[in-house]
C-alpha cells in the first residue's frame, strides 16, 4: 500500500506522511538540494567572524559555502569553489588575508576577486573579473549568520521573530558551549518531535513539565516559521523561570530562550536515517563553570529523551504495519506547517 500526503487538506483530516518520507534514499537526495541548499541556512555564529580575515566554511545540501569578513568589516558569503577546477578554497574556519586554492595556487581576496593565477599565460582574452568567487545569499539574524545558494534569494522576514527575542534581552548573552549529537532518525523525525506543540512533553520530559504551565502552551505559524511559548509553573527554578519562547524557522532551524539561557540547534541530514544536530548554547557573561556545567547538565537530560524517543520513531517507521496517522488540530499545526513546506519545495522540484 502506498499512501501520498495530501498538504491541501485541513488538519482535521489530513494524515502524516507516508514512512518513505522518513526512509528512502531518493527522498534524501531531493530534500538536500530543494529544501536544504536551495532555502536558508543558519551556518555560522558571528562571535567566529569578529575579525577581518576570520572565515567559516561548509557544506549544506551539496553546495560547498565559505563566509567571511573582509577587510572594511563587510560580512561576505561566496560559493566555496576555485573558479579554476572546483576545488574547495578554505576549509574548516580560521583567519586568512587571502583564499588561496591548494590545487592550482589561484588566490582570491576578502571580497572574492582573483588576485593570482599562475601559468595561465596563453589563454586567450583572459579576464580575471569575470573569475572572482561566485557570491551567494547571506543574512543576519541576532547572533546568527544565514545562507543561502541562491545569489539573489529573496531574504527571511524575520523582523517580527527578531523583535521577539530582543525583547528577552538575547543579544546580552554569549555563546559558552557547543555539542553535537548523531541520531538513528531522519532529519525530520527531529522537527516533528520539536512542532508537536509541547504534546510529548507532560509524557516523556516529566522533570521538565513540573517546572511549566503546559496549560497555557501556544504556538503560532507564519509563513516560514513558528513560535511556541510557555511559561514556567511555580514550580519553576532559575533555569526556567519566566516565559519560554521556542522557535522554529524552515526548514531546520530551533531557537530556544529560557530562563537565562538560550540554545540555537540545526539538524542536518546524514542519510535518510541518520542525522546530527548542533546545539549551542548562550548564556549570561563571565558565568561560574560550575554553574555552567549544571545547567548544561539538566540540559543533556532533555535532549537525551528526545533522541530516545526519535530514534524509536524511526524503528516504527521501518514496519510493516505503518499507516500514516491523524495530526492532532489543537497542537500540531505547525507540524503540519513544516511537512506543507516540504511538500512545496519537493513540487516545485518536479515541476522543473
Amino acid at each position: 500500500m502506498s499512501e501520498v500526503f495530501d498538504p491541501s487538506l485541513p488538519i482535521s483530516v489530513a494524515k502524516s506522511p507516508p514512512a518513505d518520507w522518513y526512509r528512502s534514499e531518493s527522498q534524501d537526495h531531493l530534500e538536500r538540494r530543494r529544501v536544504l541548499a536551495d532555502n536558508w541556512q543558519a551556518v555560522a555564529h558571528l562571535d567566529q567572524l569578529e575579525q577581518p580575515g576570520d572565515y567559516v566554511s561548509g557544506c549544506v545540501g551539496g553546495e560547498p559555502w565559505v563566509v567571511l569578513r573582509d577587510e572594511s568589516g563587510t560580512l561576505r558569503a561566496f560559493a566555496n569553489i576555485c573558479r579554476h577546477n572546483g576545488t574547495q578554497v578554505a576549509e574548516g574556519a580560521g583567519h586568512a588575508e587571502t583564499l588561496v586554492c591548494p590545487y592550482h595556487g589561484w588566490a582570491y581576496d576578502l571580497q572574492g576577486q582573483l588576485k593570482k593565477a599562475p601559468r595561465i599565460a596563453g589563454i586567450k582574452g583572459f579576464d580575471r573579473d569575470t573569475y572572482s568567487l561566485q557570491p551567494i545569499g547571506l543574512q543576519v539574524f541576532g547572533p546568527l549568520v544565514l545562507v543561502n545558494g541562491s545569489g539573489d534569494a529573496t531574504a527571511l522576514d524575520l523582523d517580527s521573530l527578531t523583535s521577539d527575542f530582543e525583547a528577552t534581552g538575547w543579544q546580552d548573552l554569549v555563546r559558552v558551549e557547543r555539542r553535537s549529537y548523531e541520531l538513528f532518525c531522519n532529519w525530520k523525525v527531529f522537527i516533528d518531535n520539536y512542532l508537536d506543540g509541547g504534546y510529548h512533553v507532560p509524557f516523556l520530559h516529566r522533570d521538565l513539565a513540573a517546572e511549566l504551565d503546559l496549560s497555557g502552551y501556544e504556538t503560532e505559524c507564519f509563513d516560514s516559521y513558528a513560535v511556541q511559548r510557555v511559561a514556567s509553573s511555580s514550580e519553576a527554578g532559575e533555569r526556567l523561570s519566566g516565559e519560554a519562547l521556542y522557535a522554529w524557522v524552515y526548514p531546520n532551524l530551533m531557537i530556544n530562550r529560557y530562563g537565562s539561557m538560550m540554545d540555537i540547534n540545526v539538524v542536518t541530514p546524514m542519510g535518510p536515517e541518520k542525522c546530527r544536530v548542533d546545539f549551542d548554547w548562550y548564556m549570561e557573561p563571565d558565568l561560574d563553570p560550575a554553574l555552567i556545567h549544571d545547567r548544561l547538565t539538566a540540559s543533556e537530560q532533555v535532549q537525551d529523551e528526545d533522541i530516545a524517543i526519535c530514534e524509536s520513531l524511526q524503528v516504527g517507521l521501518g514496519s510493516q504495519h505503518y499507516r500514516p496517522g491523524p495530526y492532532a488540530p489543537r497542537v500540531e499545526h505547525a507540524k503540519y506547517l513544516f511537512h506543507r513546506l516540504v511538500a512545496a519545495d519537493l513540487l516545485r522540484s518536479s515541476n522543473g
